[in-house]
């Protein structure tokens, strides 16, 4: 077998699922405010009706002319559900007659709700410094997600367990230049730790033809976290008393994931890693985001947004084990082949009265994964397997990432004159695709599938107050 391709096919799924639990393009997280969910995040650069804008324009302290602060939470409830055909294969002189063996079970492999729910926390604070300058400081999260595969499923070996946490710590600092343009600035400490397994199934299917006891056994498990920091700007532009438009950038990260590296199966079963130190990048995305807001009237405006991401960057993941031989440095762990995409966002609020905010948006939400086939992938799986040739899609099964549309409705009460509470709830769904993948350890395996169901629900609250 391929010793660049052994590695690589290890572990593709086991980083490569590091998605969904945010149900946003890859594993990018829209969940920084209440207020914004309940418009779809349109316009949430721009409008500033609490201090949550800090978490997307830095620019936005500018807007406050006293002491602001906004804390909340979104709970996120996913729903994937897969199902496809697994085939084992077993190369020649291995099986019983001495033939290759093409095990495909009679029942397609299922796994149903396995991107797991989470809560997504903000907060964010404006401070005036004087009539030109002033402070912010945001805490929230961009990049996450928790994704868990049963152990039961037959194809573990390509995607099992997946969890990653992100925190962003964002000081910022706005100067309003004349009333009319502010700009601001921002120095972003991005701290991740992830966790990434993948595994042969329990009660494997192969161990009685083989003649071996692999069922349950990890093939990797890596554990690691570390800091970043990255920079974000931004400008509002207040047109009229009721019209403004922002613009803002957010400057990549790039961690370096330092941690532990285990195996029961690698570099070989009478010496696998046992608590080997290892790092592994992982390249996150640079975003621009535009944005617009027009009041018409005492009752009724309007909130227009769009989101552009450089997942580009993100083509491959390598890993480095120092003490490991020369396969595993640097370890090719996957070919995700993303590709830069676009959000499109619109947005509208009622003003029922001077107590009630009602609000209601629609978002469409392109993915990261390419469509169509890895023909790299498939011809090398050939080049490794005696010409045998499998279609291999660029969507992988650790990452079933489609394009995705919003719905969402929200309101905000005014309790005084200085607190507030926000509400909102989204339904999220995506388009089922066809997913085929291949992992060559403990033996060939091949799913041949397709995301049955992408689906979430999202629930946020948020309290706000300006002192």
């Amino acid at each position: 077998m391929n010793k660049k391709y052994l590695p690589h096919a290890v572990l593709a799924a086991a980083i490569s699922s590091v998605s969904q639990g945010a149900m946003a393009a890859a594993f990018y997280i829209s969940e920084t405010s209440t207020s914004g969910l309940g418009r779809a995040f349109a316009g949430e650069n721009t409008i500033g009706d609490n201090a949550a804008i800090l978490g997307r324009n830095p620019a936005g302290s500018a807007l406050f002319d006293t002491y602001t602060f906004s804390i909340g939470a979104t709970f996120v409830d996913p729903e994937i559900d897969v199902a496809g055909d697994v085939t084992y294969f077993v190369p020649l002189g291995v099986g019983p007659d001495g033939n290759t063996i093409f095990l495909e079970n009679s029942e397609r492999a299922r796994a149903n709700d396995y991107a797991t729910t989470a809560w997504v926390p903000n907060g964010y604070l404006a401070a005036p410094i004087n009539d030109e300058w002033s402070f912010g400081l945001a805490l929230y999260t961009d990049f996450g997600l928790e994704t868990d595969l049963p152990n039961s499923f037959r194809g573990t070996p390509i995607a099992n367990k997946t969890r990653l946490i992100t925190v962003n710590i964002q000081p910022s600092v706005a100067y309003d230049i004349n009333n009319t343009l502010s700009i601001g600035a921002s120095v972003n400490f991005l701290y991740a730790d992830a966790r990434l397994r993948t595994t042969v199934p329990t009660n494997f299917a192969l161990d009685p033809i083989l003649g071996t006891d692999l069922s349950g056994a990890s093939i990797l498990n890596i554990e690691g976290d570390d800091w970043d920091v990255s920079w974000t700007v931004g400008a509002l532009w207040r047109i009229s008393e009721n019209t403004r438009a922002g613009i803002s950038y957010h400057a990549e990260y790039d961690p370096k994931l330092k941690g532990d590296v285990n195996s029961d199966l690698l570099p070989s079963p009478l010496d696998p890693f046992d608590d080997a130190n290892g790092n592994l990048s992982l390249d996150l995305p640079d975003t621009l985001e535009l944005g617009f807001y027009h009041r018409f009237n005492n009752k009724w405006a309007i909130a227009l947004g769009y989101m552009w991401a450089d997942w580009d960057d993100l083509q491959r993941l390598e890993a480095f084990i120092p003490s490991a031989d020369e396969r595993f440095n640097p370890l090719l762990v996957g070919e995700l082949n993303f590709e830069s995409g676009s959000r499109y966002s619109i947005g509208g609020e009622y003003f029922y009265n001077d107590k009630l905010t009602l609000r209601a948006g629609y978002a469409y939400d392109e993915s990261a994964a390419r469509d169509g086939f890895n023909r790299e992938e498939t011809e090398m799986i050939a080049a490794d397997n005696g010409g045998l040739e499998l279609s291999i899609t660029q969507r992988i099964l650790g990452i079933p990432d489609t394009d995705r549309q919003w719905l969402t409705l929200g309101a905000t009460y005014n309790v005084s004159e200085k607190l507030s509470i926000d509400g909102g709830v989204a339904y999220l769904w995506g388009d089922d695709e066809r997913i085929q993948e291949f992992a060559p350890v403990p033996v060939p395996t091949y799913f041949d599938g397709n995301t049955t169901k992408t689906e979430a629900w999202l629930y946020g609250v948020s309290l706000n107050y300006h002192f």
